[in-house]
């Protein structure tokens, strides 16, 4: 498989993407699919008839992202993966458009469940009346094979305007706005690993009281909102990102797995919202980390999968939070310059709203915040 990334910052999308396509063409003949993540500064309803029109092909998926990864860079704008098999070599695509509709998560888990030897790409959004997140974690319920070691990806970033949350995804003719698209890539081998880096601390809560992404009470009825504030003591103008520093680490039931963080998203009067879903009865720690933490968990992370794919990727993706960005600070993109000179190859990905891949011992799905997911690939 050949594959490369490019990218373009011009202001309009048409111009931005009548520059990629320049630029491909000085490097492929012709090429079998694109996967662009866009920034949701350009007009959405425009996406699909602009591709078409630029490139004149149907075999493309794009997604928003508010920052993209172009090998060690970080993109405003358009960043394209571009995939030219060589062997045998496909990818296939399967969606949902609506995660409410009840027969959503059947279907789901029935496509997955029949490709198993497929490597499995999630682009998701956030979801409306039923999270993506809680999807996701019910859709691992309905998994009935091991390891599920072949699905990873992410939720699209993007912000509010004029109502909406623009996190979508566009295939063909279609706006995606409250479901995801899956790339299968068949006839591949690949590693994944999900690097944490935040260390737990203190004293194990016990959740007492939780709804979905909404966190009520610990302990005995104790208002977490209220313990969640008492960490801005002394701290002139709070915000709520700096809550990203120390997400909650949720301590799984069973010993050995790898744990899910959970980030903090805003202070209401009655609870706290996260962005993932807790349950009742789950037990959690504080947690915290420095930007060397994260980029030592990076490092050890690439290592491994470079081992696992005997040093031989042809393409690497990168799935990072946008709040683990945040708290990287000025090192944002040292970790993507950990994984392509560890993986000596080129990397194509975004900021998070949320990861989606399995956990340490590959036996569940898992819904993630403030990880960093790596996925390394070669055609067979």
């Amino acid at each position: 498989m050949k594959a490369r990334v490019f990218k373009s910052n011009k202001k309009t999308l048409l111009f931005a993407l009548e520059e990629l396509k320049e630029n491909i063409k000085n490097s492929f003949k012709d090429y079998d699919f694109l996967l662009f993540a866009i920034s949701p500064n350009y007009d959405y309803n425009y996406i699909n008839h602009y591709i078409k029109k630029v490139f004149e092909t149907d075999n493309y998926v794009a997604f928003h992202a508010i920052d993209a990864f172009c090998d060690n860079e970080i993109v405003e704008g358009v960043s394209v993966a571009v995939f030219k098999f060589e062997n045998k070599g496909k990818i296939k695509i399967f969606y949902i458009e609506d995660i409410d509709n009840k027969d959503s998560l059947i279907k789901t888990a029935e496509y997955l469940n029949n490709n198993t030897d497929k490597l499995h790409i999630i682009l998701a959004g956030l979801g409306n009346k039923k999270k993506t997140g809680t999807f996701i974690e019910e859709l691992s319920e309905y998994l009935n094979y091991s390891p599920i070691n072949n699905i990873i990806g992410g939720i699209s970033s993007g912000y509010k305007k004029n109502n909406e949350v623009l996190t979508y995804q566009f295939i063909d003719n279609k706006i995606i706005k409250n479901g995801f698209v899956i790339l299968s890539f068949e006839n591949i081998e690949f590693a994944i690993d999900i690097a944490l880096g935040f260390k737990p601390y203190g004293i194990t809560y016990t959740i007492e009281k939780a709804e979905g992404y909404k966190l009520f009470s610990v302990d005995d009825g104790k208002s977490f909102v209220k313990i969640a504030k008492s960490f801005f003591r002394g701290i002139d103008n709070p915000k709520t990102e700096y809550l990203w520093y120390c997400p909650i680490y949720i301590l799984d039931d069973k010993e050995g797995y790898v744990a899910k963080l959970r980030t903090i998203a805003d202070l209401k009067e009655d609870y706290v919202e996260f962005y993932g879903p807790l349950k009742d009865r789950q037990r959690f720690k504080l947690s915290f980390a420095t930007a060397d933490d994260l980029l030592k968990a990076d490092k050890t992370s690439a290592l491994k999968v470079n081992e696992k794919i005997n040093g031989l990727s042809e393409i690497i993706f990168n799935f990072s939070c946008i709040a683990r960005q945040y708290v990287l600070e000025d090192k944002q993109t040292q970790e993507i310059e950990t994984y392509t000179s560890i993986l000596n190859s080129h990397l194509f990905g975004f900021f998070t709203f949320g990861e989606i891949g399995p956990d340490k011992y590959f036996k569940k799905l898992k819904f993630y915040n403030e990880t960093s997911l790596i996925l390394a690939m070669r055609e067979k």
